[in-house]
């Protein structure tokens, strides 16, 4: 039980003080996680248990907490049992410490559970692993901020602390977080672009997103939100016909990359639900979608430090690239992993804003 007492310093330049923003500074926690505490009733003001997130103090109001403490580590066993000879278990993890986890998610494998799957997921793997966490109010965790689509590779963060599990998804939301991603898709880009637009669910295909079109001056519906992705064209296979791009999201929408360039009439080798056909201009390819979170980028939720993590490119995806892209590869590279040096890679969206 933690026990605060507000005073005038704590009045001082404002005219109303509310609970959850008094909570948030002096537990240095999210106010997402001070809204679950005091839902959960593990809040008292004066002695009365307040259920207000919005209530207004007062100088020498008290405040009583309980806050969770997770004492033996009791981390819930796994609901689903997974083979160690999974091929969507054997995760190679890019870095880690105590408020940190950086993996390079395998494609197949789902990132969250839901009731209707009956297999593994990620959060099965976390919990295995023992990469668990509890809110304040003692609500279990697995440090998951951000996702990717089943079919999808590349670098994931997952919180490690309490610290981190409240920061990333704010540095999430000013972009402070990001990715840039690698895609082969099936007929080359005209040129380096950028894709605006407002998406939502599509009402031909629950399963689909799509591009909503509105005015910006009218009422926005709910369920649509605005979208923006950068394109880079890299290289274009030996047949000239597929092309290596690499994409950089300024928003984190479902299904955005693909979104956006089913909007130029382009496809990601594999995505068959947003309109990819195998044919010989693409090898007759049938494999997974090609698509991978290459760059994360983040400031490290303690330390601050600028933090750039690359994830290497997984064997199905590279066998396809180096025996399909070969050939002519621009700016003088003797070969395609040339073409994605990190930094250089960055600095080719500068010019986009």
């Amino acid at each position: 039980m933690q026990r605060f007492i507000v005073s005038n310093i704590h009045l001082h330049n404002t005219n109303k003080l509310r609970l959850d923003d008094f909570l948030s500074t002096q537990l240095q926690s999210s106010k997402n996680q001070i809204h679950s505490l005091i839902k959960n009733q593990k809040v008292s003001l004066n002695g009365i248990i307040c259920t207000k997130k919005a209530q207004t103090l007062k100088e020498k109001d008290y405040i009583e907490v309980e806050i969770y403490e997770d004492t033996h580590n009791d981390c819930t066993s796994s609901t689903l049992a997974f083979s160690a000879d999974d091929e969507r278990f054997k995760i190679d993890i890019i870095f880690e410490d105590n408020d940190l986890l950086i993996i390079n998610k395998p494609p197949h494998l789902v990132v969250h559970e839901a009731p209707s799957l009956k297999e593994p997921t990620l959060t099965d793997w976390l919990k295995a692993h023992k990469q668990s966490l509890h809110t304040l109010s003692g609500e279990e965790r697995y440090g998951i901020v951000h996702r990717l689509d089943r079919q999808t590779s590349g670098a994931l963060a997952i919180a490690k602390s309490h610290l981190a599990y409240s920061t990333l998804p704010e540095e999430l939301k000013n972009r402070q977080m990001g990715r840039y991603y690698l895609a082969i898709i099936d007929m080359p880009l005209k040129a380096d672009q950028q894709v605006s637009c407002f998406m939502g669910r599509n009402p031909h295909n629950r399963l689909k997103m799509g591009k909503i079109n509105i005015d910006k001056a009218h009422f926005i519906p709910k369920g649509v939100r605005d979208s923006k992705s950068s394109f880079i064209k890299l290289a274009q296979a030996d047949n000239g016909k597929c092309e290596l791009i690499a994409i950089k999201l300024h928003t984190g929408r479902t299904h955005q990359i693909r979104v956006h360039l089913e909007t130029l009439s382009r496809h990601i080798l594999g995505d068959t639900l947003y309109g990819y056909k195998s044919h010989a201009n693409t090898y007759h390819y049938n494999g997974r979608i090609l698509l991978h979170a290459y760059i994360l980028y983040l400031k490290h939720p303690k330390t601050q430090e600028e933090c750039i993590f690359k994830a290497p490119i997984l064997r199905d995806m590279l066998q396809f690239m180096q025996t399909h892209f070969t050939k002519d590869m621009p700016n003088d590279r003797q070969d395609i992993m040339q073409l994605l040096e990190v930094n250089s890679l960055m600095r080719a969206f500068e010019h986009f804003s």
